[in-house]
């Protein structure tokens, strides 16, 4: 049977993000970055009989992919300049 790993958009009381293992809170963590390194951990050491959903910011749930990136601050977008006739 596949043990599936879930980790929600949003912290659950505002301030942690739970790993929830089929629907139940095994773990709590102070972002959402360590919530899913522990839910990684946690499939790797079930082996292929494990798979991680993580909610998106539109509310749908989408398979953890390899290819995920750790999130960055991204700069504050450049002015934009306008030339007036």
């Amino acid at each position: 049977m596949t043990r599936r790993y879930e980790i929600p958009y949003h912290a659950e009381d505002g301030k942690r993000w739970p790993v929830r293992l089929e629907g139940v809170a095994v773990g709590y963590f102070a972002s959402r970055f360590e919530a899913l390194r522990d839910a990684v951990s946690r499939a790797a050491s079930d082996g292929d009989e494990a798979c991680i959903r993580v909610e998106g910011a539109d509310g749908v749930w989408r398979p953890f992919g390899s290819d995920a990136k750790r999130p960055f601050d991204t700069p504050p977008p450049a002015p934009r300049l306008s030339v007036v006739r």
